[in-house]
């Protein structure tokens, strides 16, 4: 059984991390599962949970604070196709 996640809990659990690995000593202590992937186009750190995906990644740069939001909130970067007949 999934625990009841939701991004509020996550990031309170996360509260005052300043790096990646400071992030994943936070949910290994809480026993929160994670993996990393980079599905959405960047590095992000994903949380299952009942509701569906966590994703947990930083924004802008290594200052900046962690984003905690749901996989489906995320947009995917558009790619042009080009098609020529």
């Amino acid at each position: 059984m999934k625990l009841l996640l939701t991004t509020d809990r996550i990031r309170s659990a996360i509260d005052g991390a300043k790096t990646e690995k400071d992030v994943e000593l936070s949910l290994r202590a809480h026993k929160i599962r994670y993996t990393y992937t980079t599905a959405p186009g960047f590095l992000a750190i994903r949380i299952p949970a009942r509701s569906g995906s966590v994703l947990v990644y930083r924004t802008t740069s290594r200052s900046a604070p962690f984003t905690v939001r749901s996989a489906a909130d995320v947009v995917r970067p558009a790619v042009p196709v080009y098609c020529f007949d």
